[in-house]
């Protein structure tokens, strides 16, 4: 693996975006009906970012971090609204900041998807991100289109999922007793490659009640804790680009994230947590 330093800007916000963007949100797939609609919980949190305590090997000395995450119900489809600042500091005695912006719909047939995703260094937008992608059917290829930062085309074989899709997908494997789950998906943070995701299931917990004080959304498991790997779509490698474990409710809201790069790990701790109520439709 790289240096994290040569890595900058685009190394953890990918990552973090990634690993976030992939067991978030539930939509309706592949049956056309609501699969967990009923019970994700549309949502406003807030999680801290910090390298762990035992990481090591680095001259990376700290990561200090919030970033904030909305997923809503938009009647025909669902809504994310992310946002992301970091600071990132070295034994040298320098500092970086870096960020991102993120905003996304899903149609809740799965089949159509539209992203805008912005990366900061320090207080200047360093990359973005725009476009749209669509699937012929439930299973079929696709195709998705870039506006920003070119025009480019992409093709998506047939199995592709957009993450609203996967995460759906990825909570019937768990409800089923499935202890794992490997899918492609396709999530806009990339404009040259999707990526192959492998989920892991290593343990099923019961709420705490410390997380029952932070929120009713949290007073209820099963917590499905899961190893998650990422490849590029044409790796050779059978080592993964990043790794993260992650707590994960039925309702679809993340506990706890920690995402390990070999020589050091970050870990997200959800710090808020408030409904979003329904809008009607």
């Amino acid at each position: 693996m790289k240096g994290f330093a040569s890595l900058l800007p685009g190394a953890i916000g990918s990552a973090i975006r990634a690993a976030f963007w992939a067991i978030f949100w539930a939509a309706f797939w592949p049956s056309g009906g609501p699969a967990f609609a009923g019970v994700m919980a549309t949502h406003r949190a807030v999680y801290a970012l910090a390298l762990d305590p035992l990481s090591g090997g680095t001259d990376l000395t700290g990561v200090e971090g919030i970033m904030t995450y909305e997923w809503a119900d938009a009647c025909k489809g669902w809504t994310t609204a992310e946002k992301a600042d970091l600071k990132l500091f070295y034994q040298d005695g320098h500092q970086d900041g870096l960020g991102w912006t993120l905003n996304s719909w899903e149609a809740k047939d799965g089949l159509s998807y539209r992203f805008l995703v912005r990366d900061f260094t320090g207080d200047k937008q360093s990359s973005e991100l725009e476009g749209e992608a669509t699937l012929r059917g439930p299973g079929e290829p696709g195709i998705a289109h870039f506006t920003k930062p070119t025009t480019e085309a992409m093709a998506l074989p047939a199995g592709t999922l957009f993450p609203t899709a996967h995460s759906d997908t990825l909570l019937r494997h768990l409800a089923a007793g499935d202890r794992q789950f490997y899918a492609t998906v396709f999530d806009g943070t990339d404009d040259k490659q999707l990526f192959q995701i492998s989920a892991v299931l290593s343990s099923t917990l019961k709420p705490s009640a410390e997380d029952s004080r932070l929120s009713p959304l949290l007073a209820e498991g099963p917590i499905y804790r899961l190893g998650l790997a990422f490849y590029g779509a044409h790796a050779e490698s059978s080592t993964p680009d990043q790794e993260q474990t992650v707590d994960l409710y039925a309702n679809g809201i993340i506990d706890k994230l920690t995402l390990d790069y070999g020589d050091f790990t970050v870990d997200a701790v959800l710090k808020t947590l408030e409904a979003v109520p329904s809008p009607g439709c």
